[in-house]
This record gives structure tokens, C-alpha cells and sequence, in this order.
């Protein structure tokens, strides 16, 4: 279903014209990681260790042409539509304009992922609306010295409002990240009334996990919000921007947490492939690949989302497997090509959805360990919802679960989030294919 064009005003701005719809289609959108460097220092960043790193392989930037060539992979092996782009801070990347210029000409529409301190210098914007860019993706985590504190960075907070002011005159739309850190969560509609302020299209709130470099004991009770502690403060930002027509994506949260009227808005790892903001596992499994996150060295051959995938990502040296792919050109091409033969035939004969749905249990039952309790065996929406993550039951276990029995149990991973209106682009149609 999708619903008549609207007008998104922004003052001192061109009109920009957008759809929303609830339309649910597996994600075209890629992402590309530029190199761990950065001028901030998150506590919660899923690379904090890498950026700290200078010697740390993924720290420095990509080659110009091997972000190219990822990027035309993206577009024309894996059919994504979009990419986010991101590093570390991608506004520091020397050739940022150039890329970006390149994806728009592939037909790659790219987004900025940024903490937004270089644009907040006058001009900056301004270069990227000419070159092509999209949106961008504002990381927000607080208000005033809350935000520079998670961040690392005393006048953070104002430099990163400048750079929306001048995204917001420059007539390029806007989105926000916000992650929910015991230190953000006070902030979280102060946040919703900014986002409004500056007429957002989206915010996201996200969940401060156990992912990447966070996997080293940096997460404890003392930067973990309790469910409990989380979900009125939420509640409270998500009334505020749907009342003023913002979409509000919740994101890595137990669907139990989510107010009744807010399950629609909650995406657990099953719903993230029906959100046309994040990424497509079938490209993500291929770009979150060493040879994909280094300057040095070519690429791994890209491979399909099906039978025999994840044998290459479950390797734990993915740049000898890219050096034996090069020494090797036969022998490997005669592996890959098998593998997407396999792996086009599954997705024929089974449909994409299988595919995505068995990645996305895989991440959370194999890669992240989340967990179950007894209360969710009861619980409607168990066989959509991940869960608890593993170490945050083990810092306050599981007694937050509340069992969903006012609906049907449901195995559609769809079944809440078909009701939210997202907004999408009309240039950009995939949406709806």
C-alpha cells in the first residue's frame, strides 16, 4: 500500500518531495566502510578499538579505486539501489566528493553516515549537494554536554547542530542515529523535538550492542539501560515524532519492551531486510569481509545469499581466502561460480525471504548469542523477535520479558512492521518492486 506524494518543506530551501508508504520489500541498500579512522572517539562505537589503532589493518582509508570497485559490485553483482557510506567519519575521507559523485553516476544512491563536525564549516554542504548526494545520516546522542561526553569531544554538540542547519538550508534531507547509552536515554525526545525542529525524515534509536570491537568488556552497567528504564523514556520520544509525521525506527530491542502501538516501529534482526533504510544482508555478508575492510590487497569475489555463504564468512582468515582466490583463478572461479549457482537456485526455489530470514537467525542465534527466557515461550512473537542479547541477560537478566498474547502468534517477521508508513523517494523505485 502506499499513499499519495507529500511536500516536506525546508525554509530557505527547494521543496523536496517524497512518499511514504507501507509497502514491505527486502532492502536494496548496501554499505561501504571507507576505513576506521575518525575524529571522535564514541564509547559505544562497534570500531572504537580499530580507530584507536593506527597500525590496525581496517584503520586507514580504502585506495580511491578499490571503493570504486566495491561500489560497482554493489550496484551491479548484488543490484543494490543505494549505499551508505561510512568509515570512521567519511567527510575525512580526501576523495569523499569523488565517490560520492561516483555512486550517483552508477546509478548508486549514496548516503553519508557522519557525525557532521567537518560540515559544519561553511561550504561544506553544499560541495555534497552537488556532487549527488542523497542524505545524510546524522549520529545524535545526546543534547549539549551529554552528547560531547558519549562522544568524546567537548563542542560536538553545537559543531554537529551547525552542520544540520546547513543540510537543512542546502535543501538535503536529514536523518538521525541515536544510540541509546545509559547516557543518552534522558535525552531521547529532547532528541525527537530536535529532529522535528529541523525536519527530519527519520530517527533511528538504537540499542548500544554487543557488536564488533564492544565484544571486549566495554559494555557494562554503567553504560547499559535497563529495558525497563529505556521504555517510557522511548515511548514518550516515538508519540512525539509520529504526532509530527516522523518515522521512528527502533532497532536490536525485544518486541515485548515496544508499547502495543509501537510494535510497528521495532526492528528485531528478521525485520531489518524490510527496512529500506538498512542494509541487505546478501551485500552486508560480502562488504563485512577483511579484503572489503582494508586499503591494501584486491577484493574477495562476491558470492550469493543461499547454500554454502556463510562457509566464507565463518572462515576466519577472509584475506587468505581472497590470496588463494588470486593465486588460484581457476579453481576459484569454477568454487564462486557454484556457489551463486547453488545459491540463485535456493533463492528460485525457496524465494529470498527464506534466505534473509535464516541470515538473520544465524547473526542472532550463532553470531551474537541471544538468548530466550521461559516467559517467551509463551510469547507471540517469539519465532520474530530476537530475544535477549547474551551478555545482557547475563549483567540483568531476563526477568523485563512480558509474553504478547493480545495477537495471534505470528511467523511473519512483517506482521508489526506493514502497519508503519517509511518514507521513500520516488526517484528511487525499488521500494516497490
Amino acid at each position: 500500500m502506499s499513499h499519495p506524494a507529500h511536500e516536506t518543506h525546508n525554509s530557505d530551501a527547494s521543496v523536496k518531495i517524497f512518499r511514504k508508504t507501507k509497502r514491505r520489500v527486502l532492502t536494496r541498500r548496501g554499505v561501504i566502510w571507507l576505513g576506521q579512522t575518525c575524529n571522535l572517539r564514541c564509547f559505544f562505537c562497534y570500531f572504537i578499538q580499530r580507530i584507536g589503532d593506527a597500525d590496525h589493518p581496517e584503520h586507514a582509508f580504502l585506495r580511491l579505486d578499490k571503493a570504486k570497485a566495491i561500489c560497482r559490485i554493489l550496484r551491479r553483482f548484488y543490484g543494490n539501489t543505494a549505499v551508505d557510506i561510512q568509515g570512521g567519519e567519511p567527510t575525512l575521507y580526501p576523495e569523499i566528493l569523488e565517490l560520492v559523485r561516483y555512486c550517483r553516476e552508477i546509478g548508486l544512491y549514496p548516503t553519508l553516515i557522519t557525525n557532521g563536525l567537518v560540515l559544519a564549516e561553511p561550504g561544506r554542504v553544499e560541495a555534497y549537494r552537488d556532487a549527488g548526494i542523497r542524505d545524510f545520516l546524522v549520529s545524535l546522542h545526546g543534547i549539549g554536554a551529554a552528547h560531547d561526553e558519549v562522544v568524546g569531544r567537548k563542542g560536538a554538540f553545537d559543531k554537529t547542530v551547525a552542520a544540520i542547519e546547513h543540510m537543512r538550508r542546502a535543501g538535503i534531507p536529514v536523518r538521525f542515529n541515536c544510540t541509546m547509552t545509559k547516557q543518552s536515554v534522558p535525552f531521547l525526545a529532547a532528541i525527537a523535538h530536535k529532529a522535528i525542529g529541523c525536519g527530519a525524515n527519520a530517527v533511528n534509536y538504537i540499542a548500544h550492542n554487543d557488536f564488533g570491537d564492544q565484544r571486549t568488556g566495554v559494555r557494562t552497567t554503567a553504560n547499559v539501560p535497563r529495558y525497563a528504564e529505556l521504555a517510557p523514556r522511548l515511548a514518550e520520544a516515538i508519540d512525539l515524532l509520529e504526532a509530527a509525521g516522523v518515522e521512528t525506527n527502533v532497532r536490536y530491542i525485544p518486541l515485548c519492551v515496544a508499547q502495543p502501538r509501537h510494535r510497528k516501529n521495532f526492528y528485531n534482526f528478521q525485520q531489518l531486510s524490510y527496512d529500506t533504510h538498512e542494509w541487505d544482508y546478501q551485500s552486508w555478508l560480502w562488504t563485512m569481509m577483511t579484503p572489503q575492510l582494508t586499503r591494501d590487497g584486491g577484493l574477495s569475489p562476491p558470492y550469493r545469499l543461499g547454500r554454502g555463504a556463510r562457509r566464507f564468512v565463518w572462515r576466519q582468515d577472509h584475506a587468505r581466502l581472497r590470496d588463494w582466490a588470486e593465486a588460484h583463478p581457476i579453481k576459484s572461479r569454477v568454487c564462486f561460480l557454484g556457489q551463486r549457482a547453488l545459491a540463485r537456485a535456493g533463492q528460485l526455489l525457496l524465494g529470498k525471504a527464506f534466505w534473509y530470514r535464516r541470515e538473520a537467525v544465524a547473526r542472532t542465534r550463532i553470531d551474537l548469542q541471544y538468548t530466550f527466557c521461559e516467559v517467551c515461550t509463551r510469547c507471540s512473537a517469539k519465532d520474530i523477535c530476537d530475544g535477549f542479547h547474551g551478555d545482557y541477560a547475563a549483567m540483568f537478566g531476563t526477568d523485563e520479558a512480558q509474553a504478547i498474547t493480545d495477537v495471534p502468534r505470528t511467523e511473519d517477521p512483517t506482521a508489526f512492521i506493514r502497519r508503519q508508513e517509511k518514507v521513500v523517494e520516488p526517484e528511487d523505485e525499488s521500494w516497490a518492486l
